[in-house]
């Protein structure tokens, strides 16, 4: 079995070097070194055969993976590129049920007529032609067909790790045939009528306990999720080997654990069941198989060994399709049973024993939470650039709370289809459950320094040092000390790490444009007053809120007194909902909406009113005191489109003067100049993400900057544009670009 184990592994390595390590035409050389590796490992004369041998067995497995990886995603790249096409008539088979994906809606299906296996693509479109749709309907049209492995010029796994190959965009109406009710559809529909259910019987909890059910974070609050990852508990929304553990708990208390027999056979088809009605995950797919392999381990005569089920499941999931290995789910679920295997039971002896059940289960859930912590830490810090620390303690608190509104959740749906009644009245529980973790979640978050965040640069080796530390304590002989001396150490480093970038900030003006991807947000600080001006991303992928709380967390600012948004476009704004439920926020000014301002200044108006916020139009030029600066903000010196209409901000602490023009074009910054009086410049925040249109020649010969900020990310509007570099250039300014440089601080002492 420890074979298996092996074999596993190292393929998983060697997949993990194709896809982060080596360019496709090195693939099949890699693979021919580790098997010349692997001969001579097994020729060379002297003793250990046995070491040997498994030496032999890591390398070639290795080797495999690479070899599979190469082979797939060959075959998957000309696929592809069969299938694409800058517009022609396609037809494709809905395999799914619509969502939301920023401003658009998405849906996935297959294409029709394809000669290859590599057909599954993701749909896009607008609400109205996508939210109506249902798994079997047929979809005709003029479409464009894009590799689902780039956004843009811009690589992504996203869409590849899960089997998805193509993306597929109308251009012109569309065609919907009605699909019949089939077997092939059948998870898919029972998912739906789940999530129907739940939304009859749990009221305003239905969102949270269709997340926790379902894996369904289409319709969870941003605050609510918000508070679920700052706590560390998002997990639960995520459908793993968490919820298996809820299911066998199930199961095994309906038939009794005892019976072995009968309590493989009615789990088993269950997790099966499950999985594919939630879309088959690859967290779930893990933990089912997994935990199949164990229910079965000794029906069949052998004994369970959890380590070699993981390496086995692993195994089937990169057979199926080698780049799910940089799936993130796939990544962290793996991560955290490896975590809960090998380092669990490790924390667990060093707990104080007791002879109270109630005591030894908080011990156990504090240690497989370390556990799982040891491996994913990283990951968390990669993905999500944060790191909860009350994690553990969080989970303490919730998961029992969480398994016990997981089961009688799951009973009120399915109680719900044969008694609507009963189940209202088994859905208080849950719906009491919901209320409970979040209220928890919610609270936890409001603690300070709850989490770190890995916009603070230091942090990165902080977490380095962490894990050195540990892990000379694990690979040395025993002894309880050097534990608890890491610990300290580590505790105490972390609290200079996170008191350094705050100490850094301490002047007269603390500015800052914060990468967002493609949008704006910049944060303005003196003598403990901040304003916040914009927060957007033009990025789907991005989102600007978390990022923008994130970096004022970072830098010790836990409160806005106001926040500044220049006009209503979504690379502007889109982040509101998430940096409103995560930061304080004291009042909102905007300008007063046009036109074609309706649905997000109705966003905005209902998030202020949400959270208490008073929002005021600027309607006339304003000065207001910022600590030791002062601020200028001027209401829209032209009319038309959302760009011309928007509010300019100029920021002056004793010498220093900062304007930021939003996306003002060339016209309205003629308009500023002759409205305001305006003093020479220190800096500039470049209109317009450095847009041709904008950050025009006149006004930088009338004020004179010294340097200038291009808040820009990826884009395909061309910013910032050649022209507009050059006129700054020309004009001797110093230019910075947070695509470039990341976030830019700026301190004046």
């Amino acid at each position: 079995m420890r074979k298996l184990a092996i074999i596993g592994l190292a393929f998983a390595a060697g997949t993990a070097a194709a896809k982060y390590l080596l360019p496709l035409a090195l693939q099949p050389w890699a693979a021919a070194i580790l098997c010349l590796a692997g001969a001579l490992c097994a020729l060379l004369p002297g003793r250990g055969g046995r070491r040997r041998r498994a030496a032999l067995l890591l390398l070639l497995s290795m080797a495999v993976g690479l070899l599979y990886f190469w082979a797939y995603q060959s075959l998957v790249n000309r696929a592809v590129s069969r299938l694409e096409t800058e517009e022609s008539v396609v037809s494709v088979r809905v395999s799914g049920y619509g969502e939301r994906s920023g401003n658009r809606w998405r849906v996935q299906v297959e294409l029709e007529g394809a000669d290859t296996v590599f057909s599954r693509a993701m749909l896009y479109g607008d609400e109205e032609e996508i939210a109506p749709l249902e798994p079997g309907d047929r979809v005709s049209g003029a479409m464009t067909v894009r590799s689902a492995a780039f956004s843009g010029e811009t690589p992504i796994s996203s869409f590849t790790a899960k089997g998805i190959w193509l993306m597929v965009f109308p251009r012109g109406e569309l065609t919907v045939e009605k699909g019949t009710s089939a077997l092939r559809t059948l998870p898919q529909r029972l998912g739906r009528a789940m999530g129907d259910l739940a939304d009859r019987l749990f009221g305003s909890a239905s969102p949270f306990l269709k997340a926790l059910l379902l894996g369904d974070v289409d319709d969870l609050d941003p605050a609510d999720e918000a508070y679920l990852s700052e706590a560390g508990i998002y997990h639960v929304t995520s459908v793993s080997g968490l919820h298996c553990s809820f299911l066998l708990s199930l199961v095994a208390f309906l038939v009794g654990r005892h019976r072995r027999r009968l309590l493989a056979a009615a789990a088993i088809p269950l997790l099966i069941l499950y999985t594919v009605m939630v879309g088959c995950p690859a967290s779930m797919v893990r933990a089912a198989l997994m935990l199949s392999l164990v229910l079965l381990g000794p029906l069949l005569g052998r004994e369970s060994d959890s380590l070699t089920s993981l390496s086995f499941a692993l195994l089937v999931l990169l057979l199926v399709n080698p780049l799910a290995i940089a799936g993130v789910g796939l990544q962290l679920s793996f991560a955290a049973m490896a975590g809960l295997l090998l380092a669990a039971p490790r924390i667990y002896e060093r707990m104080p024993k007791s002879r109270f059940a109630l005591v030894r289960g908080v011990w156990y859930t504090l240690a497989a939470s370390l556990g799982c912590m040891v491996f994913t830490a990283p990951l968390t810090a990669i993905y999500f650039n944060n790191l909860s620390l009350l994690s553990p303690l969080v989970n303490v608190l919730t998961l029992w709370a969480a398994s016990a509104t997981f089961v009688t959740g799951l009973l009120s749906v399915l109680l719900g289809a044969v008694c609507l009644p009963a189940a209202q009245l088994l859905a208080v529980i849950p719906c009491l459950g919901a209320r409970y973790i979040l209220a928890v979640s919610a609270f936890v978050t409001r603690l300070p320094f709850h989490a770190v965040y890995f916009t603070n640069p230091y942090l990165v080796y902080w977490l380095v040092y962490a894990f050195a530390s540990f892990g000379y304590c694990a690979l040395t002989p025993r002894g309880q000390r050097k534990y608890a001396m890491a610990g300290l150490l580590s505790l105490l480093t972390l609290v200079w790490v996170v008191w350094l970038p705050i100490s850094q900030r301490q002047g007269r003006l603390h500015a800052a444009a914060v990468d967002v991807g493609q949008g704006a947000s910049a944060i303005l600080a003196s003598a403990g007053e901040v304003t916040v001006v914009d927060c957007g991303s033009g990025n789907g992928f991005l989102d600007a809120g978390d990022i923008l709380a994130d970096t004022l967390h970072t830098w010790g600012y836990y409160r806005v007194d106001r926040l500044v948004l220049t006009h209503y476009h979504d690379d502007h704004a889109n982040g509101l909902p998430t940096l409103l439920a995560r930061v304080e926020v004291g009042e909102v000014l905007a300008p007063r909406p046009g036109e074609e301002d309706g649905s997000l200044h109705a966003q905005v108006a209902a998030l202020c009113g949400r959270y208490g916020i008073p929002l005021r139009y600027v309607e006339a030029e304003e000065r207001l005191s910022l600590g030791q600066g002062e601020l200028t903000v001027y209401p829209p010196v032209g009319g038309g489109a959302t760009n011309e209409e928007g509010l300019s901000l100029l920021c002056s602490a004793g010498r220093f003067d900062l304007l930021i023009t939003g996306d003002m074009n060339r016209a309205n910054e003629k308009r500023l100049l002759a409205a305001a009086e305006l003093p020479d410049l220190e800096v500039l925040l470049a209109g317009h993400h450095g847009s041709a249109g904008a950050t025009g020649r006149e006004l930088l010969d009338a004020l004179t900057p010294e340097a200038a900020v291009i808040s820009v990310g990826t884009n395909s509007y061309g910013h910032p544009s050649e022209e507009a570099m050059q006129r700054m250039v020309k004009a001797g300014l110093r230019v910075y670009r947070t695509d470039l440089q990341g976030s830019i601080s700026i301190l004046v002492h």
